[in-house]
């Protein structure tokens, strides 16, 4: 990674360089791979602007500020840059379902499972559910309240066991075991 400080009408005091230098390297950890960084020091009259231009091979970040101590405008705008990056690399993690999950507590013990080249499909979840008796009006009322999305219920005309989940396309499915 390469940083470059430009000063224009002014001196970039190496106080100010070590603070750049820090701040980017907290930049870094979370923007990966980043190559170049241009750190633009501006004196105006009274005023310093700090403007950072940082280049990787993702994503392009540029931000500016202004203040009367070229320290104070330098870390404001590294700041914002810092947003940006961990805004740019929230919204990949949401879009590629990637990024650390949290973990749960284990509520059921775990399913152990047969050597590699016996075993099928695993059981992911075990749940019990209270099978109640309702009508097919009710559990529906109850599956569009619930975020489950399935209910085991027994008919209250025929007694027998049915099972009702919200379907992809928004609409309710019913299973009615036979037997």
């Amino acid at each position: 990674m390469r940083v470059v400080f430009t000063g224009r009408h002014m001196d970039v005091h190496d106080s100010v360089r070590r603070l750049g230098d820090r701040k980017v390297r907290k930049l870094a950890r979370i923007l990966r791979g980043i190559t170049d960084v241009h750190v633009i020091l501006t004196a105006d009259k009274r005023r310093v602007s700090a403007e950072v231009n940082v280049h990787s091979p993702h994503l392009d970040l540029a931000a500016t500020e202004q203040s009367d101590d070229a320290a104070v405008a330098l870390s404001a705008v590294m700041d914002k840059l810092t947003r940006q990056a961990e805004r740019h690399v929230g919204k990949m993690r949401v879009r590629k379902g990637g990024g650390r999950r949290p973990t749960s507590v284990r509520t059921t013990p775990p399913v152990v499972s047969a050597p590699r080249e016996e075993r099928g499909p695993r059981v992911i979840r075990n749940r019990r559910f209270a099978v109640k008796p309702m009508t097919i009006e009710e559990a529906a009322l109850e599956v569009g309240a619930s975020a489950d999305g399935v209910l085991v219920f027994r008919d209250a005309s025929t007694e027998r066991v049915n099972v009702l989940y919200r379907r992809k396309d928004g609409n309710l499915g019913l299973i009615e075991p036979e037997a």
